[in-house]
């Protein structure tokens, strides 16, 4: 029998399928099957690695960035001490030599200029080691210092020193300030000539400027400038972003300006 004269009969025939059509589509479904996925399964596996991975190596930047500010500050430390090691020995060479040429010369402030070095000696042994201390105490250093040098100078060296503002509440780094005026008495003084040296200090809310002039002499001297350089170091160190140092160094004059960000 030709099947094209029944057409609609065999495309309705009840019975099952005898393989010589193609089988119908299965009946359409909103809903999924048990068991069956939602998505790719490779894709969910790839996320959730992603975010497990994402998570082990911040946690690792963590750690690392951790040590290496431990590292960091470990290392200022260590710079720091050896610093001030090398700048206590030299101001206290400098200062006895000072005291020397008076006691060669019998001069009767030779014993006053003793307890001044005893005083500034005391600040060292007692402050040097702290992180910071009063402003008011590293001025009242620099005050002994600056009388020490004219016990010693006598009427070789005009000093113009004058310090304006309030220190209340306000702190410094000790030390750091004293190798720029020790500077300009070591090199600002000619014994055959009048001598002019300034020491300017002004406290401006948080900021601390310091001014240092001297003649320059061209008497020979050697010297590594240990201090000085020691002094610039620690700057960099303990006032990072928060200072700005100026030196002129000319045929005539040396000037220092000095900024300093105080708490």
């Amino acid at each position: 029998m030709d099947f094209r004269d029944y057409p609609g009969k065999i495309l309705n025939h009840p019975k099952p399928f005898d393989g010589r059509f193609p089988p119908p589509p299965p009946p359409h479904r909103n809903e999924p099957m048990p068991f069956e996925f939602i998505g790719s399964p490779p894709t969910q596996y790839g996320h959730t690695t992603l975010v497990y991975l994402i998570g082990v190596v911040s946690s690792l930047l963590f750690a690392i960035s951790g040590r290496l500010q431990s590292v960091e500050k470990e290392k200022v430390k260590s710079e720091l001490a050896f610093l001030k090691a090398q700048i206590n020995p030299h101001f206290l060479f400098n200062t006895l030599n000072s005291i020397y040429a008076l006691a060669l010369k019998k001069d009767n402030k030779t014993a006053d200029a003793v307890v001044q070095l005893s005083e500034l000696m005391r600040y060292i042994m007692t402050n040097s080691n702290d992180e910071v201390i009063e402003l008011s105490k590293e001025i009242n250093y620099i005050n002994n210092f600056i009388s020490l040098q004219k016990t010693r100078l006598g009427n070789t060296v005009n000093v113009d020193y004058n310090v304006t503002g309030n220190t209340f509440g306000k702190v410094i780094t000790p030390l750091i300030l004293i190798s720029f005026i020790e500077n300009a008495f070591k090199y600002g003084v000619n014994p055959d000539q009048t001598s002019e040296i300034c020491v300017k200090i002004d406290i401006d809310d948080e900021m601390l400027n310091l001014y240092v002039s001297n003649k320059k002499t061209f008497s020979v001297q050697s010297d590594s400038g240990i201090g000085l350089h020691n002094t610039i170091e620690r700057l960099k160190l303990v006032y990072p972003n928060k200072h700005h140092l100026k030196i002129e160094d000319s045929l005539e004059k040396y000037i220092v300006n000095l900024s300093v960000k105080i708490r």
